[in-house]
C-alpha cells in the first residue's frame, strides 16, 4: 500500500462511472433495487450485485485510491490478467476496509459504496477513486 500524497496530484480524466446497483433483500426500494454496496454487508451484497461478472475495466492493472473516510489517504494496486469485473473490484476493494476497520477503528458496517469513478491519467494510468456515503 502506498500513501504517498503525490500520486494524488497527477492530471486525470474521468472515463467512466461504474455504478453498484443490489437487488434489495432485506428492504424494498421502488423497484427492489439499491444503488450501493454496504461494505460491512459486503459478502452478502456481493451475492446480489446486479450485472457481478460484467468486465468494467479492461485494463490489466489499476490503482485504487481510499481518502475517505480514512485519517491518511492510501492506495493499492491491483492487477488481473482479464480486466476487472464489478464483483472482484468488490471483493479487493472490501478486503482493503477490512483491514482498515482493524488499523484506524473504521465501523465498515457504516460505509456505503456508491460508484467507482474511473480516470485515466496523463500518463495512460487507470486510477479508481471510491463514491462512499457513511
Amino acid at each position: 500500500m502506498n500513501t504517498a500524497p503525490q500520486e494524488f496530484q497527477s492530471p486525470k480524466n474521468l472515463v467512466n462511472i461504474i455504478t453498484l446497483n443490489v437487488r434489495a433483500t432485506r428492504t424494498v426500494g421502488d423497484d427492489g433495487i439499491i444503488p450501493w454496496i454496504n461494505i460491512g454487508r459486503g459478502n452478502e451484497e456481493i451475492l446480489n450485485l446486479i450485472d457481478a461478472e460484467e468486465i468494467v475495466i479492461h485494463e490489466n492493472e489499476i490503482t485504487v485510491f481510499i481518502d475517505y473516510p480514512l485519517a491518511n489517504p492510501a492506495s493499492f494496486n491491483l492487477f488481473s490478467s482479464i480486466g476487472f469485473s464489478r464483483k472482484l473490484l468488490l471483493i479487493e476493494i472490501r478486503e482493503q476496509f477490512l483491514i482498515f476497520s482493524e488499523t484506524e477503528s473504521l465501523d465498515s458496517s457504516a460505509i456505503d459504496l456508491v460508484a467507482l469513478d474511473v480516470y485515466k491519467t496523463n500518463a495512460g494510468k487507470i486510477e479508481i477513486t471510491l463514491d462512499i456515503d457513511l
